[in-house]
Parts: C-alpha cells; structure tokens; sequence
C-alpha cells in the first residue's frame, strides 16, 4: 500500500482503531510523512473548493421544485411539542452533561476566536488568525499549512491548524496535528487538552480512555487545560 493509499485510508475511515493509533503516532514522530499528509490535506482542500463551485454552477441552472407540506392534526402537533418540552427538561435538568457535552461547550466558548496580540509573530501567521476569527476557515488552512513546514513558526501554526481542524469538526486531521504539537519541546504545550478535546468530539471507540489518560496527564502535569481536566474526570 502506497502512503497516499494510506494517508488517504485514515481521513476515509477505513482504518482500525489500532491502525489510526499507529498512524497517529507516525505524524508525530516522521517529519516527512507529516509533510505528506500536510499536502494530501491541502490538495484535497483545493479539489473541495472547485468541486463546490462547480455544484454551484449547477444548482443555478435547476429550479427546485417546491416541497408539498404535510398538515398534522392539531391535538399531534400539540402532544409533539408537549413530549419535545419534557425530553428537553429531563436532558436540562435530570441528566448531567456528558464529557463529550462539556468538550463540545468549551469549544464553542474558548476556540471561536485566536488572540492576534502576539508579539514578534510572522506577519503571515497573523493572516491566518486574522483569517481564522473571520470564519474565512480555507484561507487561513492553506495560510497555516504552508507554516508547518517552517521552524520559526511550525509549532504555532501546526497548533492553529489543529484548532481550525477542531472548530469545523474535523477531527481526524485535528488530531493529526495536536499530535505533531505534543512532540515540539514547548514550555506548557497544550497539545494533551487540545487532543484530548477532539477524540472526545470524535467519539469513536477507545477515544474516551485515550482522552481520559489525557486529560490525566493534564491534571497531574498542570498544563494548559488543567482546570477543566480536573472537573471533567468527574464526568467520566
């Protein structure tokens, strides 16, 4: 098997859970197939794009048909909305939320915008986190993968990139680069949390006690995250 077979394998989901472990481990670990699937991301990027204006072209050339509405009696749409308030008082207020609840609230409120106060950063890394705060999220990836593969701005930029990953819910590749972040020797890393974050959005089997002995590491070490690591173990 080729690695663009097997590059491409990973993102496709074709992979075990043992398999995507030791993939995972070979983007951590091998600079030059980290590099691989950097490009393999980046091309696949660009074929998405072309293909979406091609799908746009097309749809302006249909006009849809308008769908026919169905009318319930009322006495089923009045116990429909009933059953809806008492599924939503039950999950608000008798369930407790779930890690993956938790994660997923913590994204939404802490990683939907980068600080661009950073001082003696790369104009062009601060044109990612400029173009990542705008939502202009394929811009700011191709701005960041090309920043990988640089020294000065490798490990900022391979962390922005997971977090932009993360925010749109692509967990495979988040992983793939908060993997990379976990190997660069910087004070504090956040890569455990940032990691620990998208397997449990992931939720494939065995990414909880892979991010439970994250999260322990956190705890334990004091690293980025360490708060929320401590009150989300309880959860678990």
């Amino acid at each position: 098997m080729s690695d663009l077979d097997y590059i491409e394998d990973y993102f496709t989901g074709v992979l075990s859970p043992e398999e995507r472990q030791v993939f995972e481990q070979r983007c951590a670990a091998e600079q030059t197939f980290a590099r691989e699937v950097a490009f393999y991301l980046s091309s696949r990027t660009l074929l998405k794009q072309q293909l979406h204006e091609q799908k746009q072209q097309q749809f302006k050339a249909i006009t849809p048909a308008r769908p026919k509405v169905r009318r319930f009696p009322a006495y089923l749409a009045a116990a429909a909305v009933l059953a809806g308030i008492l599924l939503a008082s039950w999950w608000l207020f008798i369930k407790p939320p779930s890690t993956q609840q938790l994660s997923a609230t913590y994204i939404s409120e802490h990683l939907q915008q980068l600080s661009v106060t950073m001082q003696g950063s790369p104009d062009s890394l601060q044109m990612g986190i400029t173009a990542y705060n705008n939502k202009a999220y394929d811009h700011a990836e191709k701005i960041f993968l090309s920043l990988t593969t640089q020294e000065a701005s490798a490990p900022d930029a391979v962390k922005y990139l997971g977090l932009l990953y993360l925010v749109t819910k692509k967990y495979d590749p988040a992983i793939v680069q908060f993997d990379r972040l976990i190997q660069y020797p910087i004070y504090a890393n956040p890569g455990p949390f940032y990691k620990a974050l998208a397997l449990l959005q992931r939720a494939l089997p065995g990414d909880e006690q892979q991010a439970v002995a994250l999260l322990q590491k956190v705890r334990d070490n004091q690293l980025p995250g360490n708060q929320q690591a401590i009150e989300w173990l309880k959860h678990i």
